[in-house]
Parts: structure tokens; C-alpha cells; sequence
């Protein structure tokens, strides 16, 4: 059965030091983190030794308060950001610097506060606010400066200041300016400029998976100050749902007004500056209605209205390697997760999934019950039966976090396909190893194989795409995984190590073999 006090402290070890591992070298930019990050393993280490029993979860607890829940806050917090629903971020950040005090988060939130006043109408405060948070040293400092010159409508001095007073390289590491300078860029007339400086920055927008909204929330001006209505809709309409219905509307009238359709887009405008509660959506909109006749039919160079064509006809606007890119539903995954839940109902009603004969009814994967009795089912029912409700969890989780984007990328019946091949797979090479004497024969359940094919589908694909963008760094991230499961399963004697490398081997293959052409990493 699986130790859960031997596998929270497996996560209170490693995840910390996979996390020292990727910021040593980034100076100050992750002290807090790092500080978190070694108060873990100080937690953990201590209570090893004093209490071994209890070490994972004391360890495990400090890990879930000192490091997942402010990972997940933040993540969430920038997400709001962008949907410019600032008094719900500013909320959430207020809460999480209790829990993660360093990295600048006081100032962060007292920004946020300065935003959600701006919202309220009164940029007299706002601006107030803001005043000692400006430098141009960190990151909020940078953002409060920026966000002075946005809340004042000063978009040609918002430009001047990116350019004359920032150090150099700070736009290729400071994201979440990006948004504000390519929007600038446009506002002050700056088209090629906007498309060059997009295309540009767009890997290193692609590169940061911890702030996934950045390049659909840096595509917005440039779609809309390109005039491009369809290709802004469907950019509002999936990954861009949850933003704010005023910002769509005032880059839906924004995008009208360069494309010529001129008289749409200031109605569209006047019903928002009637109807808003937005402060900043109001004032914004009175701005657009001022500056109209300046945005009007763009004058591209065959350069960039080449570039901005390309951007236009994809069909994919923020590639994520283990997410979901669209609003279409993994419709395999759900099935496949109610499959699994399904099976665990059954062992639950049959005499328990923890029962080794109930497992060996339903189909439990047995060395000497397929190479003797001919049972070659067990090969496919056993990946749909687990030990125990803490087991399924886990699989269930892994394929929810992985699954989804696996099939928007290869399209749900390559995805099912390789989900079972992985998993037949799996079986497979369990026996095969058993029948030369290099694992042991005993009773095998679970999905961890699939699971860890589609992570060798991930790797197979993106062998295939190798020279594409990011597809080198992805297949460092798939080998960190990998690690990490390899080293607990060498810890944990309950988990074969046989069944995940042999699913990940033959995911491995399939993803060479069954990559779209169409694929793009």
C-alpha cells in the first residue's frame, strides 16, 4: 500500500531543491522563493530526525503553506491582473504575503489597492498611491511608473520612459511590461514597430509557463491595432474568456475603428463610457472616442503585414506544453478519468480496492495468470483498477494536468490511441522483464503507465520539432520529470519502476510515429 507520509516527505525534499536548483543563478530576483524554499527542507530535515513517522506531513505542510498555495496564489493573482479584475488580485495578494512575505509582494499589493482605486474613478488617490512605489529597479517599481502613465492616458511619455531610462535587456526579463509597451506602441502610431517587437519577445513570453496569460494578453494590441476583428473575437472569445466584458469591448471597438468600420466602433464606445463602473474602462474609451481618427487603416510594411497574416490564419495562440491551448473540451480525458473512477466504484462494491482477490477478479495484471493461463486481458483491464483511493488520486490528478493538452495538440483519437498503446505497453514490458528474471511477478494495478506514455508521446513530438522554438527547453522539463519519477520509484518499493518505463519507452515511439504534421510546439 502506498506510504502517503513517505511520499509527502519525497515532495518536501525534492521540490525544494529542484526549485534552488532553477533560480541559484538568478541573483536577487528569487530570494524569497529560496528562502522558502530552504525553511522546507530545514522543516522537513528536522523532523526526520526527530519523528520520522510524522516528517512527510509536518514536512508536506510547511511545503503546501510555504510554497504550492503562494505558487498557486500568485500564478492566480497575475491571471486577474490581466483581466484587469484588480480588487480581487489585490485581495488575493494581500493574503498571500502573510504566507510569502519577500519578493516584493507588500508593494506589489499596495499597487494592486492603487488599480482598484483607479477602477473606482478617483486617479487623484491612485496616483497618490503609486508615487513611492516608483523605480526602476524591481518589478513593481517598473510597473507602478508604468501604470502612472497609463492611468494619465500618457502613452507617447509611457514610450519615452521605456525606452530612454530603462536599462538594457530589462523588456526580455520584466514580462509583465510587455502588454504596456507593445500597446503603447500602438497607441502612438508604432504598427511595424508593434508587430516586430511582438514576434520578437514572443519566445520569451512562450518560455515563462508560470505566466502562461502573458502572450494572449500581448496579442490583444497587436490584433486589435492591426484591425484583425476575426482573429481578435476568437482570441476574446477562448483563451481571453474570463477577461473583463468591458476590456473586450473596448478592444472589439478599437479593432472596429482601424479597420475602417469606424461608426461601429464609437458606438460600441459611447455605450461602454455610459454604462461602466470602470473607472479606468471609462476613461480609456473617452480616449479612443478623442484619438479615433489617428488609428484609422493601419500602413503596414509587406514585412509586418506578412507577420501580422501569420498570426492571424493560427490556430493556436499561446503554445503551452502541458495545458490546454483552446476552449474545445478533452473529451477523451474525461472518459477516460470516468472510466477509472467507474472501475474503483466496482472495486469498492466487489470487496474493496485495497482486496488482492477482488483485484484479481476484475483483472489485475499477474505474470503467472497470463504466461499460464492465457489471460491476455489482464494487459488492458489492469490499467483501469487501483490500490486504494490515494493511488487513483494521483493518476487521476497526473492525467488532468497532462492529459488535455496532449489531446488538443494530436487530436483525440491519436490521444486515445496512445493512451491505451502506452498502457499495453506498459503491461508488456512488466511481463517481459519478469519473464527474464529481471522484476519480480506479483500483482500489478493502475494508470501510472499510461500516465507516463503520454508523457513519452510529449517527448516523441517534440523530437520531432527539435528546431522549433522552446522545443528544447521542453524536452529539459520532460527529463526533469522523468528524474524525479525515476528517483521514487527507486525510493518507494511499492511502485514498479518496470511499468512507468516501459510506458514511457513506447509513448516515446508513438510520439515519433503518430506526430501530426500540423503539430507545432
Amino acid at each position: 500500500m502506498l506510504d502517503l507520509n513517505h511520499i509527502l516527505l519525497f515532495i518536501a525534499c525534492v521540490s525544494p531543491l529542484v526549485l534552488l536548483a532553477q533560480t541559484w543563478k538568478r541573483g536577487g530576483l528569487n530570494r524569497g522563493w529560496r528562502m522558502a524554499a530552504f525553511a522546507v527542507l530545514v522543516v522537513a530535515g528536522v523532523s526526520w530526525i526527530v519523528k520520522p513517522d510524522m516528517a512527510g506531513y509536518i514536512g508536506g505542510g510547511a511545503w503546501l503553506a510555504l510554497m504550492l498555495v503562494p505558487s498557486l496564489g500568485l500564478r492566480k493573482a497575475a491571471e486577474l491582473v490581466a483581466q484587469q479584475r484588480y480588487a480581487s488580485a489585490w485581495r488575493l495578494a494581500r493574503l498571500l504575503r502573510f504566507l510569502h512575505p519577500a519578493d516584493g509582494l507588500l508593494e506589489q499589493s499596495e499597487m494592486l489597492r492603487a488599480l482598484e482605486i483607479a477602477q473606482r474613478g478617483d486617479f487623484t488617490s491612485a496616483l497618490a498611491i503609486l508615487g513611492p512605489l516608483r523605480n526602476s529597479h524591481t518589478n513593481v517599481g517598473r510597473q507602478a511608473i508604468a501604470q502612472s502613465f497609463r492611468i494619465r492616458g500618457d502613452w507617447a511619455g509611457l514610450l519615452g520612459w521605456l525606452r530612454g531610462e530603462l536599462p538594457p535587456g530589462i523588456m526580455q526579463t520584466d514580462f509583465a511590461l510587455q502588454p504596456l509597451y507593445l500597446r503603447a506602441l500602438g497607441e502612438t502610431g508604432g504598427r511595424d514597430e508593434l508587430l516586430l517587437e511582438f514576434t520578437t519577445n514572443a519566445r520569451s513570453m512562450i518560455a515563462a509557463p508560470q505566466q502562461v496569460w502573458l502572450y494572449d494578453v500581448s496579442l490583444l494590441p497587436v490584433l486589435a491595432f492591426g484591425g484583425r476583428l476575426r482573429a481578435l473575437s476568437n482570441l476574446l472569445e477562448t483563451n481571453l474568456r474570463k477577461i473583463s466584458p468591458d476590456t473586450k469591448e473596448f478592444w472589439i471597438a478599437t479593432g472596429e475603428i482601424v479597420a475602417g468600420e469606424k461608426e461601429a466602433g464609437r458606438a460600441r464606445l459611447e455605450n461602454l463610457r455610459a454604462r461602466t463602473n470602470d473607472g479606468l474602462a471609462r476613461a480609456e474609451a473617452a480616449y479612443r472616442l478623442k484619438h479615433a481618427d489617428e488609428i484609422v487603416h493601419p500602413s503596414l510594411s509587406p514585412v509586418t503585414d506578412a507577420l501580422l497574416r501569420r498570426i492571424e490564419q493560427s490556430d493556436r495562440t499561446s503554445p503551452r506544453t502541458f495545458a490546454s491551448q483552446s476552449a474545445r473540451p478533452a473529451t477523451v480525458v474525461f472518459v477516460l478519468i470516468g472510466l477509472n473512477i467507474a472501475m474503483f466504484v466496482a472495486e469498492s462494491a466487489l470487496g474493496g480496492s485495497t482486496n488482492p482477490l477482488t483485484l484479481h477478479r476484475l483483472g489485475a495484471l499477474e505474470f503467472l495468470a497470463v504466461r499460464f493461463g492465457g489471460e491476455y486481458w489482464r494487459l488492458l483491464a489492469s490499467l483501469f483498477l487501483h490500490y486504494g483511493p490515494l493511488h487513483l488520486v494521483f493518476n487521476l490528478y497526473a492525467l488532468f494536468i497532462i492529459g488535455p493538452g496532449l489531446e488538443d495538440a494530436i487530436g483525440s483519437v491519436r490521444f486515445g490511441f496512445c493512451y491505451l498503446l502506452s498502457g499495453l505497453g506498459s503491461s508488456a514490458g512488466v511481463l517481459l522483464l519478469c519473464l527474464i528474471g529481471w522484476n519480480r511477478a506479483e500483482q500489478l494495478v493502475g494508470a501510472s503507465g499510461c500516465v507516463m506514455g503520454l508523457v513519452g508521446v510529449w517527448a516523441g513530438l517534440l523530437l520531432r520539432q527539435r528546431d522549433a522554438p522552446m522545443a528544447g527547453r521542453r524536452l529539459k522539463n520532460i527529463l526533469v520529470i522523468v528524474a524525479i519519477q525515476t528517483a521514487f520509484d527507486l525510493s518507494t518499493p511499492q511502485i514498479s519502476m518496470a511499468a512507468h518505463m516501459s510506458g514511457l519507452i513506447t509513448g516515446v515511439v508513438l510520439g515519433l510515429i503518430l506526430a501530426p504534421r500540423s503539430f507545432r510546439v
